[in-house]
């Protein structure tokens, strides 16, 4: 975030939005998580609405294959099967020339989850200090 931080929620928020749009597609092209670069161009911001700091909408968009790609699955793991995941040995996966076994890129889960405790903690500290700034009008009063 920049070094100023935004005195209103609404303000921090959409600061926050776009930070988030800009942190994801940093780390999915510092993982290397690019073999097409679809996944890369299809991170945006798809809605925000921030009337009041309890009333707001944070809307993202990328491809649904962006998950797997945070959990290390995709191609080969199916429900259902026990958790005998057959595709996971290395003799298998030789035998098959698969080639390496899938590892985790959290490009999204990681990050989502610290910036949204970022967010709240900070629209708290807003609001706190909009809410004591209320009963200094009343003491001055």
């Amino acid at each position: 975030m920049p070094s100023k931080k935004p005195t209103t929620p609404q303000a921090y928020a959409r600061e926050w939005y776009d930070m988030m749009v800009r942190i994801w597609t940093d780390r999915i092209a510092m993982m290397g998580a690019v073999s097409t670069g679809a996944l890369l161009r299809s991170v945006s911001g798809a809605g925000f609405s921030a009337r009041a700091a309890d009333d707001m909408q944070l809307t993202f968009r990328f491809l649904e294959y962006g998950l797997y790609v945070d959990a290390g699955t995709g191609r080969g793991y199916t429900r259902g099967n026990g958790g005998d995941l057959e595709i996971l040995s290395r003799s298998y996966r030789y035998e098959h020339k698969l080639g390496r076994q899938r590892e985790r890129r959290p490009w999204f889960s990681r990050s989502w989850e610290i910036s949204r405790e970022v967010l709240k903690d900070h629209l708290a500290q807003i609001m706190g200090d909009e809410f004591k700034g209320a009963f200094d009008v009343l003491t001055k009063g």
